[in-house]
């Protein structure tokens, strides 16, 4: 388990990669940037997969970053609170970016993927 300071910096990067990808204009076919064109690539099934796998990471490393709050549990709901708040934040920002369309499904994704995050750091506790 990373140390405090690492695992800060690590959920924060991840929840900055996360802002990153999901605010870029997206015009499918005329993609000018490399995320843009990779988006373009990526089949739907695969997006879906990766909401499940970025959220089930950025829970777990949420779990290591909140490692002062003493009661286990406590630790796990505010972890889980935190990334599907953010996930909801993002998927709301992106009904205001042209191109790009937030969806309940998709945060019902990220928090599909921040429960399995969760499992993990039972499993690593």
């Amino acid at each position: 388990m990373p140390g405090f300071t690492t695992a800060l910096v690590l959920s924060l990067s991840l929840m900055a990669l996360i802002s990153l990808a999901s605010l870029i204009p997206h015009e499918p076919g005329r993609a000018r940037s490399i995320l843009g064109r990779t988006l373009d690539r990526t089949p739907a099934p695969l997006q879906k997969l990766l909401h499940v796998g970025l959220y089930g990471l950025l829970a777990l490393l949420l779990v290591w970053s909140l490692g002062t709050i003493d009661a286990f549990a406590l630790r796990m709901l505010t972890a889980f609170i935190i990334a599907v708040g953010f996930g909801a934040v993002m998927e709301w920002c992106q009904t205001r970016v042209p191109g790009r369309v937030g969806s309940l499904a998709d945060v019902l994704l990220n928090a599909a993927g921040a429960a399995l995050g969760l499992l993990a750091a039972t499993f690593m506790a």
